[in-house]
């Protein structure tokens, strides 16, 4: 029996020197089974102290999101880092490519937009006149017995088209006026295409009478006179042209101070 207690003692020795060589749990802990405990309490298992795992063997795994460990020696465990490693570096490398491809895309989405902006962009059609100095009557018919006159002038506008594409004129009016009172009032409906980035000649034939009949009989004698200083009538000619371009509709106007001349070469009827 004696030999039998010696060996039984000496078993559970070894096994507890054994067991105190690899600690893998440091800390002091009370505890109580079945039994009553320091607090009162009885049949549970009370811990009041924490512990501290020792991690010097193993390494985090890369693929439970930061929660288990593996051993540094396992061979799939290196590979599954190496693998993990080299995703990373891919997708770092996809990530740069697709920022670059998103930069080049936004820069080339604005060129575009600039440029459409740029050539599509309305600009003003602009109408200018050269401005002689005495505008002769194309005809003139002048009776001093019913004491009328009855003239047409001609006058020609430069239209300019400043736009990336083409602009009709659909239309122009222009008002005379002679001591601020409409004297006359001329039209011309003539559609004219423009270019784009040029400029055209747009003549309108503007029509006068003058009698009794309409106030306007006091300048018949004037008209008769040879002397260009007395028929050469200050008048003041307002343009209103229409034109049209992409579906809109909008309107160009000038106004001039120009002399226009009643008198007739030929003798008087």
């Amino acid at each position: 029996m004696e030999q039998v207690e010696e060996t039984r003692s000496s078993e559970y020795s070894g096994s507890r020197a054994a067991n105190d060589k690899t600690p893998l749990i440091r800390g002091k802990s009370t505890q109580s089974i079945n039994g009553a405990a320091s607090d009162g309490t009885s049949g549970r298992m009370t811990n009041t102290e924490g512990y501290e795992e020792l991690f010097k063997d193993s390494a985090p795994c890369p693929t439970c999101r930061g929660l288990g460990r593996k051993l540094k020696s396992s061979k799939g465990f290196l590979r599954i880092v190496e693998l993990v490693r080299r995703v990373k570096d891919e997708v770092k490398v996809v990530g740069d490519q697709r920022v670059l491809y998103v930069a080049v895309a936004t820069f080339i989405c604005v060129v575009i937009a600039g440029l459409c902006m740029f050539f599509l962009f309305p600009r003003d059609v602009v109408v200018t006149s050269d401005h002689p100095p005495f505008l002769e009557p194309i005809f003139v018919n002048l009776n001093l017995s019913a004491y009328y006159v009855n003239f047409t002038v001609r006058n020609f506008y430069y239209f300019s088209n400043n736009n990336f594409y083409n602009v009709k004129i659909t239309g122009a009016q222009v008002v005379s006026f002679y001591d601020q009172k409409v004297m006359s009032i001329s039209l011309n409906k003539t559609e004219v295409n423009i270019p784009m980035r040029s400029t055209i000649t747009y003549g309108i034939e503007m029509n006068f009478f003058l009698s009794s009949t309409n106030d306007w009989g006091f300048l018949v004698k004037f008209c008769e006179d040879p002397r260009s200083w007395v028929h050469n009538l200050p008048l003041t000619l307002e343009l209103t042209a229409n034109y049209t371009y992409l579906g809109h509709v909008e309107q160009a106007t000038l106004m001039t101070y120009q002399s226009v001349s009643c008198y007739n070469n030929s003798a008087p009827v």
